[in-house]
């Protein structure tokens, strides 16, 4: 769900660009719920805060300062900085890394930390936000896969062997049926030969 506060110039946007506050609800086939808020102002810097709470304890981030001082008054407790301000700034050593791991992987042939199946992932669950918020419903990762990512076999096989993904982002129907016949096969088959040949007659 989302809505239009700060900027209205943005209501005239198509989908979910129209909101610039928004939440969104990700319910796992093993039960597990994610709660995602968002909105596109902060007044006290760039705000990016995870959280994950389980049955043996919690796993927190919090935003990145500048420095780590801090005040400790009558009147003001907390940190000396805001939050950076730009996401370039919060995540600029998040860059360098990305970089440096990239080439690495070029240049000695290693994986990537994270593939282009991750970036998959990331935007499956924001196209199924975005028809989630258009026509106010629950919607299926597997059902965005479908229409997203299995535009020939071959990839919908991909999706479907990879344990990156978890069972509600694979294809409901068998990648398997959908396979073409083997390349020499076709080639080693007469009836096959024989029907090209009757093209150029």
């Amino acid at each position: 769900i989302g809505s239009c506060h700060i900027d209205k110039k943005i209501e005239t946007l198509k989908g979910s660009e129209a909101f610039d506050t928004a939440s969104c609800i990700v319910r796992y086939p093993n039960g597990v719920q994610a709660m995602i808020d968002v909105c596109r102002q902060s007044s006290f810097g760039y705000d990016q805060r995870a959280e994950v709470l389980g049955t043996k304890g919690m796993i927190q981030t919090d935003n990145v300062y500048p420095n780590t001082a801090k005040i400790f008054r009558s009147d003001f407790t907390g940190n000396a900085d805001m939050p950076y301000d730009f996401f370039l700034s919060r995540y600029n050593e998040a860059y360098v890394q990305e970089t440096i791991a990239f080439c690495e992987s070029l240049v000695k042939g290693t994986p990537v930390p994270c593939t282009g199946q991750d970036g998959l992932v990331a935007l499956i669950m924001a196209i199924a936000a975005d028809i989630s918020a258009k026509e106010n419903r629950w919607v299926k990762f597997s059902d965005v896969v479908q229409s997203v990512y299995c535009k020939t076999p071959q990839e919908c096989q991909l999706v479907a062997e990879s344990d990156v993904f978890p069972e509600g982002f694979r294809p409901s129907s068998n990648p398997r049926d959908l396979l073409l016949p083997d390349a020499d096969a076709q080639k080693a088959d007469p009836s096959l030969v024989d029907r090209l040949k009757s093209w150029f007659n």
